[in-house]
């Protein structure tokens, strides 16, 4: 890979010999932001292999917990003056640590147990340093390796700075914690409470819950606890989170979920999250209507649509959709596999050179995650199940009579914008009709760049017999003709070109 990027000796070998275990430990030694982004990566079966998914998800964002010497200025800072002032005991061993932030748990005057996030001194210089580096590798892989330039790395990257940048201000985690619990509150399900006055961008303070962590199955079987009523519990809140709210928990992953004593639901670390605009949630609308349709066609428009419309063969790509899509059709509702159909998702998706919009590879991910997790607690549980009852809320949502009326007035807006400006538009007509000529602008800019272009060469000689073509096109109707002449010279100047490029 070295060599393909000009940063080492000549060799033949093709990219697709490099060892991803050697990737990995390149991302390792570059530093925990490279380490984030092969984590990112890791969720990318659209993008990647899965001997490379494999490889990458091995990457663990765990690092030493700082001496609490070091982070102690930082909290004072944050509280405004000694913690003995606000807290009655804090724990100066960390329960947790990241490459961005480490955890401390610690009691409030008022006798509240709260957890104390506070980001690493010096972690913006790092992420500053390490994606400057990561990014320009990716620019010089984008344009010297023609198979990682399909992957879009710098793009990627783009949209990993933003998340990043989202994740080192840890008031922004308390803000969507406040917001997505909000909307969950009405399923029985809490987020923790954060203490606004202490909490800011370097550090925040939040609630502590009290009941057993997701990740311990066993001490939920022992306190004898409905696990597949809590599993269905789970699965409608991520559910509906993203097809409902349209703003989501994006890793709500064991460790960050709680039974808790009263019996509800704990969601924790909203320190990373997605949205999903109304815009893409109407775009998977149409994608569901296609598959249930078995419309190969309106799928294809649609993945085209995510993809940045590249050049594929679509009817082997529409060939291979039917294939799929009559694989699953014939198949009872909960018995369909999520992790299945996404697998053979995303092997299409490779094949053809399609990429996913971060977005909604992020949905994906979330619901591979909460898939996995719900089938840990209930072999036999079926996602599916959960997700056709939402589907047909969001079908009536889209035909409702709010929604119509809303899409009436947006019909009766562009209506009203194109009656204001036809009084210029039928005068503009009538000139033209009056005078015989369509008057057209060049901007200075342009006239300059032609004239500099006219100075500096010939002219491309394969643009002649296309543009002749045009020409007998426009003067067809008037002058059939002096048509027909342009278009005889416009096929000379064609075969005339194509000799001398034979030679």
């Amino acid at each position: 890979m070295a060599a393909r990027l000009g940063l080492g000796s000549a060799r033949d070998e093709p990219i697709e010999y490099a060892r991803p275990e050697a990737v990995v430990a390149l991302l390792r030694d570059i530093g925990p932001v490279a380490v984030k982004f092969g984590q990112i990566l890791a969720m990318r079966g659209d993008l990647l292999e899965p001997e490379w998914i494999a490889a990458l998800s091995k990457l663990q964002d765990r690092v030493p917990p700082l001496p609490f010497a070091t982070v102690l200025p930082l909290i004072e800072e944050a509280i405004g003056g000694p913690i003995g002032n606000c807290f009655s005991h804090f724990d100066e061993k960390a329960i947790a640590a990241a490459s961005i932030a480490q955890v401390h748990a610690a009691t409030l005057l008022d006798g509240r147990d709260v957890i104390v996030k506070v980001r690493r001194p010096g972690i913006e210089r790092i992420v500053d340093a390490d994606l400057r580096l990561l990014r320009r590798l990716a620019r010089i892989a984008e344009r010297r390796i023609p198979e990682i330039a399909r992957l879009k790395p710098d793009e990627l990257l783009r949209h990993f700075a933003e998340s990043l940048d989202r994740e080192m201000d840890l008031s922004a985690e308390a803000r969507s914690s406040d917001s997505i619990g909000a909307f969950l509150k009405d399923l029985g399900v809490r987020t923790a409470r954060f203490d606004w006055e202490l909490s800011g961008r370097r550090v925040n303070i939040q609630e502590r819950f009290r009941g057993i962590p997701a990740s311990d199955l066993e001490a939920a079987r022992r306190a004898n606890l409905d696990l597949t009523a809590l599993a269905s519990t789970y699965a409608q809140v991520v559910l509906r989170m993203i097809i409902i709210n349209g703003h989501f928990h994006a890793d709500p992953h064991p460790g960050n979920v709680f039974f808790l004593e009263d019996g509800a639901l704990g969601l924790i670390d909203f320190g990373a999250v997605g949205t999903l605009l109304p815009k893409r949630r109407e775009e998977l609308v149409r994608l569901g209507l296609a598959i249930a349709s078995e419309d190969t066609a309106g799928v294809v428009d649609i993945l085209m649509l995510w993809a940045g419309d590249p050049d594929v063969d679509r009817i082997r790509l529409e060939e291979a959709l039917a294939e799929l899509i009559d694989r699953f059709s014939n198949v009872l509702l909960e018995q369909i596999d999520l992790g299945d159909i996404f697998q053979r998702v995303f092997a299409l998706l490779r094949e053809f050179h399609l990429a996913l919009p971060p977005d909604l590879a992020l949905v994906l991910r979330t619901l591979l995650t909460a898939e996995g997790f719900v089938r840990r607690i209930d072999p036999s549980f079926d996602m599916t199940r959960e997700l056709a009852p939402l589907a047909r809320e969001l079908m009536r949502e889209r035909t409702s009579p709010a929604r119509l009326r809303g899409e009436a007035g947006k019909l009766l807006a562009a209506l009203g914008r194109a009656a204001l400006s036809t009084p210029s538009l039928v005068g503009q007509i009538e000139k033209v009709a009056r005078t015989g000529t369509i008057p057209i602008s060049i901007a200075p800019r342009d006239l300059e760049r032609l004239r500099g272009g006219g100075r500096g060469s010939g002219g491309n000689p394969q643009l002649y017999p296309a543009a002749l073509a045009i020409c007998a096109a426009i003067v067809f109707t008037s002058e059939p003709r002096l048509a027909a002449l342009l278009a005889l010279l416009s096929v000379a100047l064609a075969i005339a070109d194509w000799l001398r490029r034979r030679r």
